[in-house]
């Protein structure tokens, strides 16, 4: 006999996280739902349940294409003690420019949604991506300046 379960997790073979699949019994019984990776629902609610998954995922997208467009609307200064050669005292890095999105736009990055490649160690300008949701990088323009 077969249940209709909602995944916790991604289960290998099964599904990604937040998708309702139709298991056997015994395998969402013993296996699924004592481990936390999914929770069974009756046919009457599943559907209620996708709908409200599709409604989250919608609302996640657009709350990161306002995020971007946030992001993207003016550019980061950042200043930094710096040698004659314009090398850095020291380096910026992702938790730094965290701090900075914080500051400037009033927004909560995870420092892991920064993709920066290597700390920052010169002066100039950089274009920084920050990944913000499945398939949507907002592009932060980041200007290291001489502090006077």
């Amino acid at each position: 006999m077969k249940v209709k379960v909602i995944l916790q997790k991604n289960v290998k073979g099964l599904g990604n996280a937040r998708s309702v699949v139709s298991v056997s019994r015994g395998y969402a019984l013993n296996y699924l739902v004592p481990k936390g990776l999914a929770k069974i629902v009756s046919d009457d609610s599943a559907e209620k349940v996708i709908s409200k998954l599709k409604n989250e995922e919608e609302a996640k997208e657009k709350r990161a294409l306002e995020e971007k467009s946030i992001l993207e609307s003016r550019p980061i200064v950042v200043k930094a003690k710096a040698g004659e050669s314009n090398k850095l005292f020291g380096s910026i890095t992702s938790s730094e420019i965290q701090e900075k999105i914080k500051h400037y736009f009033d927004l909560q990055i995870d420092k892991k949604q920064i993709r920066l490649e290597k700390p920052i160690k010169k002066l100039g300008e950089y274009v920084i991506p920050v990944k913000l949701y499945k398939g949507i990088n907002a592009n932060v323009k980041l200007i290291v300046q001489k502090e006077a």
